[in-house]
């Protein structure tokens, strides 16, 4: 997805500036958020490409442009929504081609960042739980919100669970015990 298509369907609920936008993106798709730079270039680009046109408004404090789609946006951006969305192959990550290396050549500084990725995931996880029992949203825009929230607490949440799996499988037990993660009980074992 480029951030052109978030954008048009953005747009399309109404004219918008950029740092609306970028503030816009961030409530309903979550993520963290957008860098206003990029929305601007964005912007830029789609205007040139004749798929949304601005205006000055002088009604604020500041001047600032304001956004809205062209017919040729709107035909754009329900084009690539109707398009399925094709299953990525995985890139390959930076953290396992290091992680190849350094358990050859520094196994202890493996485990340091391991430990190090596995503190960031807690805290990032910290910021996107969801409390246990949410109540269920009446508002669709909401609701769709929470859901698309939801994709990167589950990513991060696997991320945790493979990091956890690295130390326990490098010896780093007690550390993949200490962690804050979401996850499933264990099992008790039989006679114990």
């Amino acid at each position: 997805m480029s951030i052109a298509h978030a954008i048009l369907g953005i747009l399309l609920d109404g004219d918008r500036h950029g740092y609306d936008i970028a503030g816009t993106l961030a409530t309903r798709i979550g993520g963290g958020p957008y860098n206003s730079g990029q929305v601007h270039q964005a912007l830029e680009s789609l205007e040139e490409r004749g798929l949304a046109v601005s205006r000055a408004d002088d009604s604020a404090l500041r001047s600032r442009r304001v956004f809205s789609p062209t017919a040729a946006g709107r035909e754009e951006f329900l084009a690539w929504l109707a398009k399925p969305v094709p299953i990525s192959r995985p890139l390959r990550e930076e953290m396992v081609v290091k992680m190849v290396f350094l358990g050859v050549h520094n196994m202890e500084l493996l485990i340091a960042r391991l430990r190090d990725r596995q503190r960031e995931y807690v805290r990032r996880l910290a910021h996107l739980q969801r409390p246990k029992r949410a109540p269920t949203c009446a508002d669709p825009i909401k609701r769709i919100g929470q859901l698309a929230k939801d994709v990167f607490r589950f990513r991060e949440e696997a991320e945790l669970r493979w990091i956890e799996h690295c130390l326990t499988q490098l010896g780093a037990e007690s550390l993949a015990e200490e962690s804050v993660a979401v996850s499933k009980p264990r099992k008790k074992r039989r006679g114990a």
